[in-house]
């Protein structure tokens, strides 16, 4: 990130979401960290299909606005009475991290918002030119301004799909437009944004501009919410009333590391996906297509045509047990009233998802499919795996509850978010049981108030979840024994608490709607080995580290010591032993060794996880090698060869038992330099006292030694355990305040 003009040149990719879109209408664009926020609003009017006509303001996480001050002055934007100016304020300090987050509205009328959210921060060659680039996305481009916004939008592609649609009402020019023009909104023209970016001449900022100032919400100013918000905080523990900050959502938390796993075979995936009745329906669809079917001008197959579909390929198979299209004589029935194509679940379906696949064409007012032999191998794995990469694309931007209030919605998105995690993280063959979820969630909250609409949010955020993956095989899903959906149940919660606040009722109908889910075994899911893999495609292409057990393999010691940080002694001990299969001991110990100089965290950090490696090190000739490390002058290296050879009982570690010591104590102060100065001073207290050395009656002993071990560190570490340990224990925090005092009068 861009701090100073001293630091390296650096580019952001941000992720930008056109808020209440379904499915979701986003676009992911790199731009320097050292332009402005005014090149940014540039880019996003050209990578939307916007047209400037309008007025736009940012808000960051604090609640502070920025834009063209002067076009917005005498505006209440409720930020006070300063607009921060968006041309002088750099992009690498409105988005001062990984995960911090900007909105953007534009056209205060219609209300277009936008979440921007940085994803990563990309490193640029020096000498390298500065552009504005789109390297993802999803959807075409907003077709028109002034339709009302996204309610607007909807409506006319509703009507854009609808033959005769719109007509003579306020959208019937614009739709009969878009139709004459071919407009697709589901296509995506990345090469097409990416030329228009690159005729923009991204500005540069000197990074000295103020914040702006005044009254606004976020961190220097909190409102409440009320009653009419129905809203609450994911933690489980806020309750409706408690102060909220304003503005866009709070920075992202830290991305967990998720364990490694093992996914199955190419081809054992690729045969899944034809296993899944869905896609199996859609290729059955296209081969029936082969020859060429009439279609309607709203793209789908006649009426008659569609009956043949549902009887002649079973489609009416998909259906589920309460469809008419379940029994056979309702089918009959269903199927002879049939007057049009749009809205048969069974057949709608299976065909738009052969027409995305591009496993069914439309020309000549006809659709024309390919062969079974043409949607094989690695095309239809891919494609697979980008329809699965959609369902959680949606789900992560707009929930699962459509056309809910907008803050319930993207509450079961964060909902759903945490989900996709659980059963990423999950054992091989493990079920996520929301009866097991639901009762860790009581420990914590079932006394606060807003404790039964959390867990009738989380039911229908788990149902949707779990029905939506199931339908593409990705996840076995198990429905719980109760009647009604947990969309129904959590309706009526809703309409009991108005009722409530209404005065119009009492407390007890809102916990029967909870209490009644005690008696009934909830529902259940777990991933298949396609599911593992389609999960893994969509968090990595999210920026999601997702490693795979054997990765390392081939890699070097400095990889693969940075890659072990995280894991399990078990997965450590299988990655280990597949990277030790490549190379022999000595070779090994040497890159392990070698890979153990340096200074700083990340250096730190590796000779952690180097001296586990080296300890199950057996063969003579590695120990040979740790002898000879041990006896050389190289920083990191020597310390590391002598501990681990100080652990060795008996006279294979031919080490002096004082020395081996020293070295102890020099990788204690090693390993806890890796959260000194990098995280909060708790952590570094928590690290310290976890460790199996560093106990409180341990450091009675040693703490007085501790300011004379030899790390660069030593200074900072004892001074910030000496605060840290203040609550712990003072007699011990004020040695250590003393050793750091010591350490640094002999620096």
């Amino acid at each position: 990130m861009r701090r100073d003009g001293k630091t390296a040149p650096s580019d952001l990719q941000l992720k930008i979401v056109l808020h209440g879109t379904r499915p979701p209408l986003w676009r992911r664009l790199v731009l320097p960290s050292d332009t402005s926020l005014g090149t940014l609003h540039d880019a996003i009017q050209v990578a939307f299909g916007w047209h400037r006509g309008h007025l736009h303001l940012f808000t960051d996480e604090f609640g502070r606005g920025y834009g063209d001050a002067a076009r917005l002055a005498g505006i209440d934007l409720g930020f006070g009475h300063e607009v921060g100016d968006e041309d002088a304020t750099a992009l690498g300090d409105a988005l001062a991290g990984e995960g911090a987050r900007l909105r953007y509205v534009y056209d205060f009328g219609d209300d277009w918002e936008h979440g921007i959210t940085l994803e990563k921060t990309l490193p640029r060659p020096v000498g390298a030119e500065r552009t504005v680039r789109c390297v993802g996305g999803r959807r075409a481009d907003v077709p028109a301004e002034d339709i009302g916004g996204v309610r607007g939008l909807a409506e006319v592609l509703e009507f854009l799909d609808t033959p005769g649609g719109a007509g003579d009402g306020p959208y019937g020019g614009l739709v009969a437009e878009l139709r004459a023009a071919g407009y697709d909104p589901a296509a995506f023209d990345r090469h097409g944004i990416t030329a228009r970016l690159a005729e923009l001449t991204p500005d540069t900022v000197s990074g000295n501009a103020k914040p702006p100032t005044g009254d606004g919400a976020g961190r220097g100013g909190v409102r409440r919410l009320t009653a009419a918000d129905v809203a609450l905080c994911t933690c489980g523990q806020c309750g409706v009333g408690d102060p909220v900050e304003a503005g866009v959502d709070g920075p992202a938390e830290d991305v967990p590391v998720l364990r490694p796993v093992t996914l199955a075979p190419r081809e054992n995936l690729v045969a899944a996906v034809r296993g899944v009745p869905l896609f199996d329906a859609a290729l059955r669809l296209a081969v029936w297509c082969r020859e060429g079917r009439q279609v309607t001008a709203g793209r789908v197959l006649r009426p008659a045509l569609a009956r043949e579909a549902v009887e002649e390929l079973q489609l009416w198979k998909l259906a589920g047990d309460d469809s008419p299209y379940a029994d056979a004589v309702a089918r009959a029935r269903a199927l002879k009233s049939l007057r049009s194509a749009k809205g048969v679940a069974v057949l709608d379906d299976p065909w738009w998802l052969a027409m995305d696949g591009g496993m069914i064409t439309v020309s000549g007012g006809r659709a024309w499919g390919g062969a079974a032999t043409d949607f094989t191998g690695e095309g239809l794995l891919e494609f697979w795996a980008a329809t699965t990469g959609d369902l959680l694309e949606e789900i992560g931007e707009t929930g699962v509850l459509d056309g809910w209030h907008s803050e319930l919605g993207e509450l079961t998105a964060e909902i759903a978010d945490g989900l996709v995690g659980l059963l990423y993280d999950a054992p091989d063959d493990a079920w996520v049981d929301v009866d097991d979820l639901r009762a860790k969630a009581r420990e914590v909250g079932e006394n606060l108030p807003e404790f039964d609409l959390f867990q009738a949010l989380f039911a229908a955020s788990f149902q949707e979840l779990g029905e939506g993956l199931a339908l593409l095989g990705a996840v076995e899903y198990e429905p719980g024994d109760g009647v009604d959906s947990a969309e129904e149940n959590l309706r009526t919660l809703l309409n009991a608490m108005v009722e409530q606040e209404l005065g119009g009722g009492s407390g007890a109908s809102t916990a029967a709607a909870d209490r009644s889910w005690d008696d009934q075994r909830g529902h259940r899911m777990r991933l298949t080995p396609l599911g593992r893999y389609g999960l893994r495609a969509y968090l990595t292409e999210c920026g999601v580290h997702a490693p795979l057990l054997g990765e390392y393999a081939e890699a070097d010691a400095d990889a693969l010591l940075q890659g072990l940080l995280g894991y399990s002694p078990e997965e450590m001990r299988r990655e280990v032993e597949g990277w030790l299969a490549h190379r022999s001991a000595t070779d090994a110990a040497v890159r392990l060794l070698d890979a153990c100089a340096g200074d700083g965290s990340e250096a730190a950090a590796k000779r952690a996880v180097a001296q586990l490696v080296l300890a199950d090190l057996d063969d003579p000739r590695a120990l040979r090698v740790l002898r000879k490390a041990a006896d050389s002058d190289v920083e990191g290296c020597r310390q590391v060869a002598t501990a681990t050879l100080g652990a060795r009982l008996g006279a294979e570690a031919r080490v002096d038992p004082a020395r081996a010591e020293e070295a102890g104590l020099w990788l204690l102060i090693d390993g806890l330099s890796i959260l000194a100065g990098a995280q909060e001073r708790q952590e570094l207290t928590r690290g310290f006292l976890e460790n199996w050395n560093t106990a409180p009656e341990a450091l009675e002993q040693r703490v007085d030694e501790l300011w004379r071990v030899e790390h660069p560190a030593t200074a900072q570490v004892l001074a910030e355990l000496g605060e840290g340990l203040r609550g712990v224990d003072k007699r011990l925090a004020k040695r250590m305040r003393t050793a750091a005092n010591k350490a640094h009068s002999r620096r």
